[in-house]
């Protein structure tokens, strides 16, 4: 399985499909981080939880699309050549795993650019840990959104960025009132992070249980769907 993951990553990483979310990322960053964090130590700790906590939210559909674009690069034929040698569940596997480790890799670039602003300032890296953990949720959740709409569930290239954004665009609206325990949190840990370590530190227990559970259920819905479909 390995071998799997490591032949779809590089597969990935040599065709065009991986730079736009890279670029995509990269402005981000820009934006996020076009200003100093801060004067002191305390100023600028908070300044760069209240960016991480942006950032993971705004960062999500980045990692979605980067999801989708690495099982889209696998040709039909070399995915049912994948499903007949490892078995259909190992081979979902594998290129679920593969696109989460891609992930993670956009995780932690984009985690390290605060790590390091703040480092500047004089704020220890183990005080920004949580909100990096954030980020590795998110990236996880994302991946499991990219994945339903990969074109193994939806062939066409135009429904499948709109399903791909319109779940976004909902979980941020749903965030906003009654249904927010059904979402990704990504409007309360950016209020959160936005009110300071304490109140992030606190809160981010429940963030992770509700961001980790929507994974869950959206990569069992997402291996339902692909086993109906082969």
């Amino acid at each position: 399985m390995i071998a799997a993951i490591r032949f779809q990553l590089s597969g990935y990483a040599r065709s065009t499909r991986a730079l736009p979310p890279v670029l995509a990322l990269a402005l981000l960053l820009g934006i996020v981080f076009s200003g100093p964090l801060g004067g002191t130590p305390a100023e600028a700790r908070s300044g760069a939880l209240t960016a991480l906590g942006d950032l993971a939210a705004l960062y999500f559909p980045i990692c979605a699309w980067a999801a989708r674009g690495l099982l889209d690069t696998e040709p039909d034929a070399q995915r049912h050549i994948g499903v007949v040698t490892l078995g259909r569940w190992r081979a979902m596997a594998c290129g679920f795993a593969a696109a989460f480790v891609f992930n993670v890799c956009l995780a932690l670039i984009a985690g390290a650019v605060p790590l390091v602003e703040a480092a500047r300032s004089g704020v220890r890296a183990s005080q920004l840990l949580p909100a990096m953990a954030l980020l590795l949720l998110a990236a996880l959740a994302a991946t499991a959104l990219g994945a339903l709409a990969s074109r193994a569930l939806i062939p066409s290239p135009g429904r499948s960025v709109l399903v791909l954004l319109g779940v976004y665009v909902l979980d941020l609206l749903l965030g906003l009132g009654p249904l927010r325990v059904v979402t990704v949190p990504m409007i309360e840990w950016m209020g959160a992070a936005g009110r300071g370590p304490s109140a992030f530190t606190d809160a981010l227990p429940w963030f992770a249980l509700r961001t980790l559970a929507w994974a869950v259920l959206a990569t069992a819905l997402y291996a339902r769907l692909r086993r109906m479909r082969a």
